[in-house]
């Protein structure tokens, strides 16, 4: 698991790191500085014991020390004087490489050269940056007294004093230096959460809460220095933000006000239109009512112009009853609850149906496509309803056509086509939002039935409001108008759709187009009224 550390941690990380760090190499660089200085003195040490050697040496006769015994005693008096100051090992040595006299026995080790004038040369053993001053120094000195010109003397220089007074530097310099990161830690920490981590965690308190809804918070972070000024642009930021959307919620309020009233407009606009339109459709039968009815009144020549005014009569309220009938199909959702239906099967018992009707006298219908078509969800008889209809529409075209070839051609399949369900908007609280597969899915499987016919097609015009109600092309009194809007309606009730094309001249074919396996009540017609 990967360790995530705020900003506050990792700044006191950063301080005790560099601290720390600052602290040690202080402490390092002073003690190689007093190790180095103490070396330094002892060396001088050394050279002054030198210079007293050779002061005492200086008598020595010039002919071979071997057997003169004048020389033994400035010797003696020498290593005495070594002695005094503290040097126990040493050797004097003449011209001739011979040891003259000894005391202890020197180690020869490999050492690093630390100071070399010709007369004289000092050899550090065991000294390093890590390892301090080292064990001791070996010395080697030129005796240039009068009788032994070219004799020297070798000699070491113990360093346990210092070591020993280094150990004790070492660990007050430990403690010191710990001390002082302490200190230093402490009001480092201080000052960064006073002056940098409590600014930020009031700007970042207040992002949160005005992130979660409350737009009037604001930072405060009284300092005057950077911080401060970003955090007073925060403010700024954040009012005008609050602005911002509060403009945006009281435009949004409106456009859904406004969308309302435009629904309420449309709907308006549309019951009006169906209105008028029954109005105007009921209106002839109406008048042709009220005339007879006066004819009558008035009385009838006799009895078969009585009886025919009769039968004019209840032909007249028959078709006000079809129009009011059709209407009430429109406006009524389907008592029926939608089931599995093969739709090539209710094709066929529709062609079937319409093959005996009269406006299909010598027209030829061909049914093609699949036998067996996959299930979708609707209403058998509204499904039968819709085909039958388009069927006789087809009939009626070829007829007013008046062509050679009187043809009818009916197709049923699948296709794939995109999703009609997700792109219709929902205009009811209730409406069942599309699902995650219907949104994603950039097409699904429609079972599909064309209705063609060889007529005369339509004109550009006429296609643009074929679905409109008490909208028809055949003649005066052969039609309400309502047969395409009441298809319409009730194949979108179920999720699908109806499509068309036409050609003038050549003739029309009308498509439906049904989901498959799309278990789904109905919606109702005043959602269709509505768009």
């Amino acid at each position: 698991m990967k360790l995530i550390l705020g900003i506050r941690a990792q700044l006191v990380a950063g301080i005790v790191l560099l601290t720390t760090a600052g602290i040690g190499l202080i402490g390092f660089l002073s003690v190689n500085i007093v190790e180095t200085r103490s070396v330094y003195w002892k060396i001088i040490e050394a050279g002054h014991t030198v210079r007293l050697v050779r002061f005492m040496t200086s008598g020595m006769k010039e002919q071979s020390l071997a057997g003169v015994a004048d020389n033994l005693k400035p010797l003696s008096l020498a290593a005495a004087a070594l002695r005094e100051v503290g040097i126990d090992t040493f050797e004097f040595i003449d011209a001739g490489g011979a040891v003259i006299l000894r005391q202890g026995k020197l180690s020869r080790e490999v050492g690093k050269v630390i100071y070399d004038s010709g007369a004289l040369k000092v050899i550090s053993v065991g000294s390093g940056w890590l390892a301090g001053p080292g064990e001791y120094l070996y010395v080697i000195a030129a005796m240039r007294g009068e009788g032994v010109k070219s004799g020297k003397l070798e000699f070491i220089v113990p360093l346990t004093d210092i070591n020993n007074d280094m150990s004790v530097v070492r660990q007050f310099i430990f403690f010191y230096a710990l001390l002082d990161s302490f200190i230093i830690i402490a009001f480092g920490i201080y000052f960064l959460s006073r002056l940098v981590i409590n600014p930020v965690r009031a700007l970042e308190a207040a992002a949160k809460r005005i992130s979660g809804g409350a737009l009037g918070e604001r930072a405060d972070v009284p300092a005057e220095n950077e911080l401060g000024a970003l955090a007073a642009s925060f403010n700024v930021m954040a009012g005008r933000v609050e602005e911002e959307i509060k403009t945006l919620e009281r435009m949004n309020l409106e456009l859904v006000s406004k969308e309302e009233e435009l629904l309420r407009s449309k709907t308006l606009a549309a019951v009006g239109g169906l209105a008028a339109g029954i109005a105007h459709e009921i209106g002839n039968p109406l008048g042709a009512v009220h005339g007879y009815i006066d004819i009558l009144s008035k009385g009838a020549g006799g009895k078969a112009e009585e009886k025919d005014l009769l039968e004019r009569l209840a032909k007249e309220v028959g078709r006000i009853d079809v129009i009011v009938r059709e209407f009430l199909d429109v406006a009524r959702p389907s008592s029926r609850p939608p089931h599995p239906v093969d739709v090539s099967s209710v094709v066929k018992e529709a062609v079937s149906a319409v093959a005996v009707h009269k406006d299909f006298k010598g027209i030829s219908v061909t049914v093609k496509g699949a036998t067996q078509t996959p299930l979708v969800a609707i209403d058998e008889g509204k499904l039968r309803q819709v085909v039958i209809n388009l069927l006789l529409n087809a009939a009626h075209a070829v007829k007013d056509a008046r062509k050679d070839v009187s043809a009818v051609m009916v197709e049923t399949g699948v296709r794939k086509r995109p999703v009609t369900r997700a792109l219709m908007p929902h205009r009811r609280r209730d409406d069942q939002p599309a699902t995650a597969a219907e949104v994603s899915a950039p097409e699904k499987d429609y079972v599909f039935v064309s209705v063609a016919d060889a007529g005369s097609g339509m004109t550009e015009q006429e296609s643009r409001k074929i679905f409109e109600p008490f909208f028809t092309t055949k003649e005066v009194g052969s039609g309400t108008g309502l047969g395409l809007f009441i298809s319409q309606s009730i194949i979108k009730a179920y999720g699908g759709v109806i499509e068309f094309a036409t050609k003038q001249g050549e003739g029309s074919v009308f498509i439906v187009f049904l989901p498959v396996g799309q278990w789904q009540e109905p919606e109702r017609a005043e959602n269709a009224v509505g768009e």
